[in-house]
């Protein structure tokens, strides 16, 4: 089920005649209004600058026709309060009528109209609904609202519809271009708009759909974030002096198992979704995860604890929300958590609110049977981490990283000197 029949199914449902879309994809709001178009006998839509705008949909294409032009708006209905006002008396006389906003402030008027609305008896009968397509939802209305509305995440894109894009624009170049099928995997993460738009920079720039460039864009989205670093690992276990067993352990159960998903599929096999390494600092916990994610060949994508931990309230779990919707949009890759300790531990009776909703998100993270990322936590404390927090279907490997023997010493020298001989 797409994003729009899940909208249609739970608005029928009549849980709320306000629906939230967590979206940061401009287009997304066009596709929603094309698809339910027939649904609704008339569509407003408030548009930031624009202001409160009656929306038709013609020949596949949206036309928008300023509102008002009475003595009372003889420019339009530009501010938000005024379109709300406006709009409630709409719902007030009509029936099947479909109201869009897009947004990215909060606003008091807003959240009031809307409480208002999803508890409006006559708004249920009368098929009237309000949709709201905004990206960060919880920093705009309070948790009150977003409790009573339906929240609906829409993906970034889905291989189809990249797939899809892509063919849309060699077309519309008369077939002169083509691209790798894979391009289509390694732009997972990027809206329909992202992809469309670097695409199109790439034919212009390079005279082809370069897959270099297509990478660059996604990586440079992620560390505009903030909160978390991506790269490509340069080396893979040949890089890593020692730890045989560890190597030939992670190649069987990790590498051999994600390089060939069908036949482990048959074999009853399911690929690890979390592995812990232990052990003393500078034992190379970070460049062995670093080594298996150039060996997976998928991003290497590691926390940025210093940027998502703030002293601020509540901005550490927004923080870790927007790591953690980030690392699943980009999925399949490694997601690196160094110290995880910080973040999986319960705490005692006195425990401050936020580790306590922390913990609890990281935990609920761990266990989504959805999560498509592979999590490699490291510590030097195992002792400081909760049982919730290990326990197999979260953490399916929990692998010692000790300090190296004679034999491993050698094989580190030997990689490092092979470097310098170079």
């Amino acid at each position: 089920m797409n994003w729009i029949e899940e909208y249609r199914v739970k608005r029928k449902s009549q849980f709320s005649t306000v629906t939230i879309f967590q979206t940061r994809d401009p287009k997304r709001l066009q596709e929603f209004v094309k698809s339910v178009a027939q649904e609704y006998v008339e569509i407003y839509g408030y548009i930031l600058w624009r202001g409160l705008m009656r929306i038709r949909v013609s020949r596949n294409a949206i036309i928008y026709e300023k509102t008002g032009g009475s003595s009372i708006f003889p420019q339009g209905v530009r501010g938000i309060e005024a379109a709300l006002d406006y709009m409630d008396d709409v719902f007030l006389r009509g029936h099947s009528i479909l109201f869009v906003i897009q947004t990215h402030t909060k606003n008091d008027a807003l959240t009031q109209a809307l409480r208002t609305w999803m508890f409006d008896e006559d708004m249920y009968f009368k098929n009237n609904s309000v949709c709201v397509f905004t990206e960060n939802p919880e920093q705009i209305f309070d948790d009150e609202t977003l409790k009573y509305a339906i929240l609906i995440k829409i993906p970034p894109s889905t291989e189809e519809e990249r797939r899809r894009i892509l063919d849309e624009i060699v077309a519309s170049f008369g077939n002169k271009f083509s691209y790798d099928e894979k391009i289509v995997k390694i732009t997972s993460g990027l809206t329909l708009h992202e992809l469309e738009s670097v695409a199109l920079e790439s034919i212009y720039r390079y005279r082809k759909i370069d897959e270099r460039a297509l990478i660059k864009f996604k990586y440079d989205m992620i560390r505009k974030a903030g909160i978390l670093d991506v790269e490509e690992p340069e080396f893979g276990f040949e890089a890593v002096g020692g730890y045989e067993i560890l190597k030939e352990f992670i190649i069987e159960n990790v590498i051999n198992i994600f390089s060939a998903p069908e036949k482990a599929q048959r074999l009853g096999l399911r690929p690890p979704r979390g592995i812990l390494f232990f052990g003393p600092p500078g034992t190379g916990k970070t460049l062995i995860a670093r080594a298996m994610a150039k060996e997976l060949g998928l991003p290497f994508l590691r926390f940025r604890t210093e940027s998502i931990v703030s002293m601020w309230y509540g901005e550490t779990e927004k923080n870790l929300a927007r790591a953690i919707n980030l690392a699943e949009e980009i999925a399949p890759c490694v997601v690196f958590i160094d110290e995880i300790d910080r973040f999986g531990r319960r705490g005692g009776d006195y425990e401050h609110d936020t580790t306590r909703r922390v913990f609890s998100m990281l935990l609920e993270w761990l266990g989504d049977m959805r999560r498509k990322s592979i999590i490699l936590g490291t510590t030097n404390k195992p002792h400081h981490l909760d049982d919730a927090f290990i326990r197999v279907g979260r953490f399916d490997y929990i692998i010692p990283v000790l300090l190296p023997d004679e034999a491993a010493r050698r094989q580190i020298l030997e990689v490092h000197t092979k470097v310098v001989r170079k």
